[in-house]
């Protein structure tokens, strides 16, 4: 039998090549998503409730409560209100007591990793407002209540026992996960694709019930939320996206510093691969 000429010896090594190549970057993309928990191919468990809070300043003189948005797997959508406790008691409304959850927390659950820094990683990847350093803040500065009373409350909740699992903490993988931090503005910039009105206004508000209507998000009959419910529907819509496979984690993995009493760093969870709303005079149109 004749053998092949040398180009066709190459080709063919060549082919072998990438053959191999792909299967040992198929095996490092396994043990990568392995920690975590791959997103892809993943269906909401039946039943399970999806919690986002959107918290307060719990350091100024009359804090006003916390909006609390429920999704279910219909993503049907329901509020209630929380009085933010230190200690967490009463975040889960009751429509979620005994239930499968996901808590999804618009706050910072910890602080920079790294002695006189001044922002995590995640903040600064997502462009958040909040920027929480190294120590507690103290100095009554813009968000420092807002991010001391954040911070307290994830140390409080994973410290509580076993009931909340936060996303990376001991290696908590994507599928065991029920608490997570979220950046709804960021959430709001990947749906609409462009700068949106003031959250606060007529417009704004308008704006974002829409684009989270368009998701496929049914809201209670009455008036347009407010700025506030409508963050938080955007916490528990994020959330319902992790458990969907249609999230990305932003930052580092979270680790408990048990002198300090607080959590380092940790993931902020945005949506991704969602589908970018048009929109015309009279509300949404189809995806583009």
């Amino acid at each position: 039998m004749r053998a092949p000429p040398r180009r066709y010896q190459a080709m063919g090594a060549v082919i072998i090549a990438g053959a191999i190549t792909a299967r040992y970057v198929a095996q490092w993309r396994r043990r990568r998503s392995r920690r975590l928990g791959d997103q892809s191919e993943r269906e909401t468990p039946a039943g399970r409730l999806f919690v986002g809070v959107d918290l307060t300043d719990p350091t100024v003189g009359t804090p006003r409560p916390c909006d609390v948005a429920v999704l279910d797997g219909g993503l049907r959508c329901s509020f209630s209100v929380w009085d933010y406790r230190e200690d967490a008691l009463g975040i889960l409304p009751a429509i979620a007591v005994g239930r499968s959850f996901v808590l999804a927390i618009d706050g910072p659950q910890g602080l920079a990793g790294q002695p006189g820094a001044t922002v995590r990683e995640s903040e600064r990847i997502v462009n958040a407002p909040g920027r929480s350093p190294y120590d507690l803040p103290s100095n009554g500065g813009p968000y420092s209540g807002f991010i001391a009373g954040s911070v307290r409350l994830f140390h409080s909740l994973v410290t509580s026992g076993a009931r909340f699992r936060l996303l990376g903490l001991n290696d908590v993988p994507v599928r065991e996960a029920n608490l997570m931090e979220v950046f709804p503005g960021g959430g709001w910039r990947v749906l609409a694709g462009s700068p949106l009105p003031a959250k606060r206004s007529d417009e704004g508000r308008r704006r974002r019930f829409e684009l989270l209507a368009a998701q496929g998000v049914s809201f209670p009959e009455g008036p347009v939320p407010t700025d506030d419910q409508l963050d938080a529907a955007m916490a528990a819509w994020i959330a319902y996206c992790m458990a969907t496979g249609n999230a990305r984690l932003e930052g580092s993995v979270p680790v408990l510093d048990t002198s300090a009493a607080v959590i380092r760093e940790g993931y902020i969870v945005l949506p991704a691969g969602v589908p970018v709303v048009a929109y015309v005079e009279g509300g949404p149109v189809a995806p583009v």
